[in-house]
């Protein structure tokens, strides 16, 4: 939606980093204070997404037996790529997509919004 705002006759349907570097090239020079730092955010948001969302995961657990009889299995790697993961870091992520949500919203809203005289 940025994209066509900054150019109506852009084609939108294409992958979000080539959108991005696209929206860049729009903006060069119109506002180097905002947004620069915002598309860097949603650029990394766009990068995180792509390697949870490409990487294949490994999970690793182990039987523990219970003294009692029985058992259990438990957890104790998570690998994303060559990478280990775990819940904060899959919590992070998401934090980082909201933030870089909420970020490109604030540019539509710039665009859209006509500036006061």
């Amino acid at each position: 939606m940025i994209l066509s705002r900054l150019d109506p006759a852009a084609r939108t349907d294409r992958p979000a980093r080539e959108l991005l570097k696209a929206i860049e090239q729009k903006i060069d020079g119109f506002c180097d204070t905002e947004w620069p730092p915002a598309i860097a955010l949603i650029d990394a948001a766009v990068k995180r997404r792509n390697r949870v969302v490409h990487d294949s995961p490994l999970i690793g657990r182990v039987w523990r037996e219970y003294a009692t009889g029985g058992g259990e299995w438990v957890h104790v790697l998570t690998q994303l790529g060559d990478a280990e993961f775990d819940a904060n870091i899959l919590v992070g992520d998401l934090a980082l997509q909201q933030d870089a949500t909420a970020t490109a919203v604030e540019l539509l809203n710039c665009l859209t919004v006509p500036t006061q005289p």
